[in-house]
């Protein structure tokens, strides 16, 4: 096999000298088949548009290294506060207002509850408001089911209030 030698020049500016380095080795021709096409410009068909930009790393897509980096992102910015604490006045509040549904259950009363939503990922969660008929009130489970079977359990909740307490007549 043939030999040919290739030489590296460069030039390394330090303070107020320049150095200049030179560097010779030589290389066994393994390649002689493609020497003729190495310095040619890159083929452009004429058969086939050219792929856009996106399209091509498109194709690459499946490898990317850094795969859900983006929900990794999003769940970091997401906001949740931390549960609040009731103070003995709302938490009497509260005890009234499920001890007047329960004596009325039978009359569905419509209610509006603002209670918490734990997070299943961090530490903390949010706040939600629901209106709706009561159905039933579980002691067992310690929840408020609706009509609608939606459920809330009371350990959850933050404010309770009864929206048709006019119609029922009764006071709390």
């Amino acid at each position: 096999m043939e030999k040919s030698a290739r030489v590296f020049r460069l030039q390394l500016k330090r303070e107020d000298a320049i150095i200049k380095i030179e560097y010779t080795f030589e290389k066994e021709k393994l390649m002689d088949e493609y020497d003729d096409i190495i310095d040619l410009p890159h083929h452009v068909s004429k058969r086939h548009p050219q792929m856009s930009m996106q399209s091509r790393a498109a194709q690459f897509a499946p490898f990317a290294a850094l795969r859900g980096q983006k929900e990794g992102y999003e769940e970091v910015r997401r906001i949740v506060e931390p549960k609040r604490i009731l103070t003995e006045a709302q938490k009497e509040q509260i005890d009234q207002n499920l001890q007047w549904i329960f004596a009325n259950i039978s009359n569905h009363p419509k209610i509006e509850v603002t209670y918490f939503i734990p997070d299943l990922h961090k530490a903390g969660g949010r706040y939600e408001t629901y209106k709706g008929k009561i159905k039933w009130i579980d002691q067992k489970k310690k929840e408020i089911i609706f009509m609608d079977n939606k459920r809330i359990m009371i350990k959850n909740l933050h404010e309770i209030s009864i929206t048709n307490q006019e119609d029922n007549n009764e006071s709390i």
